[in-house]
C-alpha cells in the first residue's frame, strides 16, 4: 500500500514512513470515486517533498564530489573517472526517453531534477547525514520521491544499470503519482534500466535486449531465467504478478519481472495494452484491469510467454518470434484435401491454417532454399529444409523444418507447451498427431539468429490415406 509514497528496488521503507504512507493511501482511497483520475494523480504527486539543498563546500571538506548535470546533482565518494563522471550526462540523455514513454509534457520533464548519491563508503554517507533514515542498509538500489541511491558496483555497466533503475521509480513516482504494484513497479524500472549507451556520442536507449552477456557485465538476467527454467521452475505469468517487493527481492524475481515487462513490451500484439497500464498505476485493482485488458488471448499469451522464458538468449528478437494465432476471421480448416504453405525462414512458429486429427498420418514434403544465416565477415548460409550442419540450436541442424500441433480450440483454452516439444521433419516425414489441433510449422534457428535470414520454404501437406 506505500507504493503511492515510495520505491525501492531491495529494502522496505522505515516503519515512519509506511506509517505516513498508508495513512495517505487511505485519504486516497475514500477520495477516489470523487477524484477525477488527474486530480487524484496530482494529489499523489504532491505528498513529495522538494529534494533537499547541498551545502557543496561542506561536502566537498568531507571528501565529497558533487557532479551537476540538467536533471540531477549527483553525490558520490567515488574517485574522478569517465565512467563515474558521465553519470549525469546518463540522467540528462535519460529523462527525456522517459518523458517521452510516459507520455508527460517535456516541458515538465525539462523542469524535472532529482538528487542521487552513487556510494562507495556507506558510514561515510550516514555521518554526512545523507543516507535515508531508517532504511540505511539497502542493499543494491533505493528511490524515494526525488532523491535516490544506488551502491557502487565492480561492473561499469550495473553501475549504470542501477543508476537507471532508480531513476524510473523516481520518475514514476514523482510524475504519475505511483510506480503500480510490485511486479509492474520493478519490472518498468528492469525494462528500462536495461540500456546500450554511447559514451563518445552521448546516445542511449533504453529498454535494450541485450546483444550478448559481454555488452552487460554483471546484469545476468536472462542466465537466471534460463537456470529457472532448467530446473522446471517456469513461472506462469500469474505468479510473476505474485513477485512482491515489500520485502527485500532476490536476483532471480528481478531477472523474472523484466522478462515479463520485456515480453509484453516488446511483442507486437501485447505492446499497446501493456502500455496503457502506466495510466493505471494509482488504480488499487491494477492488476485486475491487467487481467481484463487481456482477457480475450490470455491463453495465446500465456503459450506465448512458455517458449519465450523457455527459448530466452541474448539478443531474443520478440517481434520475429511472435506467433500468429487463428481469429474467427481466419479460422482454420481441417485438412481434407491436399495443401501447400510457405513456411518464412525470418520468423518463429507459424500457423499453417490446418487442422490435423489425432491418431492419423499426414505426409509433409518441403522444398526450397532460403538463407538461414551468415559468415561474421557477411557470406550467407543457405539452407534447404533437411538444415545444416554448420550450427545447430536446440538439438536441432539450423534450417531444419520443424512442426508443432497446438490442441487447443480456441484462446479462451488452457495455454499449451506444443512448441516446447516440437517435431522433426526435414526434408519428407510422416506426422501421426498424438492431439488434434492447429499445425504450426518453422525453420530451426535460435530466436536471436532470424534478422540474417531471407527466403522460405514450401510444404506440402496431405492426409495419408
Amino acid at each position: 500500500m506505500k507504493r503511492l509514497l515510495a520505491t525501492r528496488s531491495t529494502s522496505c521503507l522505515a516503519a515512519a514512513v509506511k506509517f505516513v504512507a498508508i495513512a495517505l493511501l487511505g485519504c486516497f482511497v475514500a477520495n477516489a470515486n470523487a477524484q477525477t483520475p488527474s486530480a487524484l494523480r496530482d494529489r499523489a504527486i504532491q505528498q513529495w517533498p522538494a529534494e533537499r539543498k547541498i551545502d557543496e563546500a561542506r561536502l566537498a571538506r568531507q571528501g565529497f564530489r558533487v557532479l551537476e548535470g540538467r536533471q540531477v546533482t549527483l553525490v558520490t565518494d567515488l574517485p574522478a573517472s569517465p565512467a563515474v563522471d558521465e553519470l549525469p550526462k546518463v540522467v540528462d540523455a535519460a529523462v527525456p526517453l522517459l518523458a517521452e514513454r510516459f507520455d508527460v509534457d517535456p516541458r515538465r520533464a525539462r523542469k524535472w531534477h532529482v538528487l542521487a548519491m552513487v556510494l562507495a563508503d556507506r558510514d561515510k554517507f550516514q555521518a554526512a547525514g545523507l543516507m535515508p533514515e531508517g532504511n540505511e542498509q539497502f542493499p543494491d538500489g533505493l528511490s524515494i520521491g526525488y532523491e535516490l541511491w544506488v551502491a557502487d558496483q565492480p561492473s561499469e555497466y550495473y553501475r549504470r544499470h542501477l543508476l537507471l533503475h532508480e531513476l524510473v521509480h523516481s520518475f514514476m513516482a514523482t510524475h504519475l503519482g505511483s510506480c503500480g504494484p510490485g511486479w509492474y513497479m520493478e519490472g518498468m524500472a528492469e525494462l528500462l534500466g536495461t540500456h546500450t549507451w554511447d559514451a563518445r556520442t552521448g546516445r542511449l536507449v533504453l529498454g535494450a535486449m541485450p546483444a550478448d552477456r559481454d555488452e552487460v557485465p554483471m546484469w545476468g538476467r536472462t542466465k537466471l531465467v534460463r537456470d529457472a527454467v532448467s530446473e522446471d521452475r517456469l513461472l506462469p505469468i500469474a505468479a510473476v504478478m505474485r513477485i512482491d517487493n515489500r520485502q527485500a527481492l532476490d536476483v532471480e524475481s528481478y531477472a523474472w519481472v523484466w522478462a515479463l515487462a520485456k515480453f509484453l513490451d516488446a511483442h507486437p500484439r501485447y505492446q499497446e495494452r501493456f502500455r496503457l497500464l502506466q495510466d493505471q498505476t494509482l488504480q488499487p485493482d491494477f492488476d485486475q484491469r491487467f487481467a481484463e485488458l487481456f482477457e480475450r488471448d490470455r491463453s495465446d499469451m500465456e503459450s506465448e510467454w512458455r517458449l519465450f522464458a523457455s527459448s530466452l538468449e541474448y539478443g531474443h528478437d520478440v517481434e520475429r518470434e511472435a506467433i500468429a494465432f487463428p481469429t474467427p476471421a481466419a479460422s482454420p480448416r481441417r485438412l481434407d484435401t491436399p495443401a501447400r504453405v510457405k513456411v518464412d525462414a525470418a520468423c518463429g512458429w507459424q500457423c499453417t491454417g490446418l487442422v490435423v486429427e489425432a491418431g492419423k498420418a499426414y505426409e509433409l514434403k518441403a522444398s526450397g532454399r532460403f538463407v538461414i544465416g551468415a559468415e561474421p565477415d557477411g557470406p550467407p548460409w543457405p539452407s534447404e529444409p533437411g538444415g545444416i550442419t554448420l550450427d545447430y540450436h536446440a538439438g536441432h541442424p539450423l534450417g531444419k523444418l520443424l512442426a508443432a500441433v497446438d490442441e487447443r480450440p480456441s484462446a479462451a483454452a488452457p495455454a499449451t507447451s506444443a512448441f516446447l516439444r516440437p517435431t522433426p521433419i526435414g526434408l519428407h516425414a510422416n506426422l501421426i498427431p498424438e492431439q488434434s489441433g492447429v499445425l504450426y510449422l518453422r525453420l530451426n534457428d535460435s530466436p536471436a539468429g532470424l534478422d540474417d535470414n531471407r527466403g522460405a520454404a514450401t510444404v506440402s501437406v496431405r492426409r495419408v490415406p
